[in-house]
């Protein structure tokens, strides 16, 4: 049966913008208000953020954020999915429901917005998790063998990092939010490692971690003072993507051989490893889009507009 998702004002929204808007709006300015690097403070119409490749490498997912009020009937605030090469946009879900992950099948997305949601290609079937004692979730991963879910909260008590079932049952707390005080806990392609962004009184900004799931090794990847966020490894764990001061960055897992490829945020691999899909801003700089590049820096391409 089809079910739709009614827009209300709440807790859990006010509390996901909070969430959006820390990441949106995080970096420090570094000169004029027309540094590439501060983009986001120009961008009037539009964000287009947190994109995802689809396994087969033909679709991307992302979250579109209208900033104008009221927003365009033919372009709400929603999830969409569309081809690779930025054809055949769609509107999946409406409403802010961000971070999407695919399933290894590439037929579902996770999504989340304060509560965790499954939804199928088709928009026409969706599961929705109701939390853990009124603990807002985010940021969720589904893992390379599809039978589990990572997700995390990090910003609440009680919160932390948890992993369930894609029914959403057997639902077990991995590190409690003292234990793991990070953002966008993300899976290792074998399911051994998170790799994860820590803040702390003790640094400016934030920085790259990768952790066993034991919570033994906590290996800091980054040491720079600046603002580090978003990491995501490669589909073969060699590498890592990251936003560093709104710059679109890849490095070796050990931290080595570090480069910057474009300004940005939001990197996404995809599933060969050899391009990343991201975000920046558009031309005259009113609208944040999806952009396309190779990792050696060559072919860049905006795809959503």
């Amino acid at each position: 049966m089809k079910s739709q998702k009614k827009l209300t004002i709440s807790y859990l929204q006010i509390l996901t913008i909070i969430i959006f808007a820390y990441f949106a709006h995080s970096c420090v300015p570094e000169s004029g208000p027309h540094n590439p690097a501060e983009y986001e403070l120009d961008i009037s119409i539009s964000s287009d953020n947190g994109p995802v490749v689809s396994p087969n490498g033909n679709l991307i997912a992302y979250f579109h954020e209208c900033l104008k009020y009221p927003a365009p009937e033919e372009y709400p605030t929603g999830l969409y999915v569309m081809n690779m090469d930025g054809t055949n946009r769609r509107l999946l879900l409406k409403g802010y429901n961000m971070s999407p992950s695919w399933s290894p099948d590439g037929q579902w997305l996770v999504i989340s917005g304060g509560t965790i949601q499954i939804i199928n290609l088709d928009g026409d079937s969706i599961r929705t998790f109701q939390g853990i004692n009124d603990v807002s979730l985010y940021f969720p991963d589904w893992s390379q063998d599809g039978k589990m879910i990572l997700m995390s909260s990090p910003l609440e008590n009680g919160g932390g990092v948890f992993i369930f079932d894609t029914q959403f049952e057997n639902i077990r707390q991995m590190f409690n939010s003292v234990q793991f005080s990070g953002f966008s806990a993300q899976w290792s392609p074998l399911m051994d490692r998170i790799i994860y962004e820590k803040v702390s009184h003790d640094w400016d900004g934030g920085e790259v971690f990768i952790m066993d799931t034991l919570g033994i090794n906590d290996t800091r990847i980054t040491n720079d003072n600046l603002d580090d966020r978003n990491p995501k490894l490669s589909t073969k764990g060699n590498m890592i993507t990251w936003s560093r001061n709104v710059r679109i960055m890849v490095m070796n897992v050990d931290g080595t051989k570090q480069k910057t490829l474009d300004y940005g945020k939001f990197p996404s691999w995809s599933p060969s490893s050899d391009y990343i899909i991201y975000s920046n801003a558009n031309n005259d700089v009113t609208k944040e889009v999806l952009w396309k590049i190779n990792i050696d820096g060559s072919n860049k391409t905006q795809l959503t507009y």
